[in-house]
């Protein structure tokens, strides 16, 4: 008896980036994210997958999770 060989699509791997969108005027970060920011890494290929919350001192901000085919 012969097995069937199955030919599999290759698996998709991806890279991940969370970013911060600053909103409050009081959180430091190194770079200011802002929604617009998005639509240029939208540009490079870049998804958002999913959105959080970030906590610091006494503060908290959105961030999001963005994924791409590697």
């Amino acid at each position: 008896m012969v097995t069937p060989v199955i030919d599999a699509p290759p698996t998709t791997r991806f890279e991940y980036i969370v970013v911060p969108l600053k909103e409050a005027k009081r959180v430091k970060q190194d770079e200011d994210w802002v929604p617009e920011r998005l639509n240029e890494l939208g540009e490079d290929g870049w998804e958002a997958v999913g959105i959080s919350l970030k906590y610091g001192d006494f503060v908290a901000w959105p961030v999001v999770l963005l994924k791409r085919p590697l």
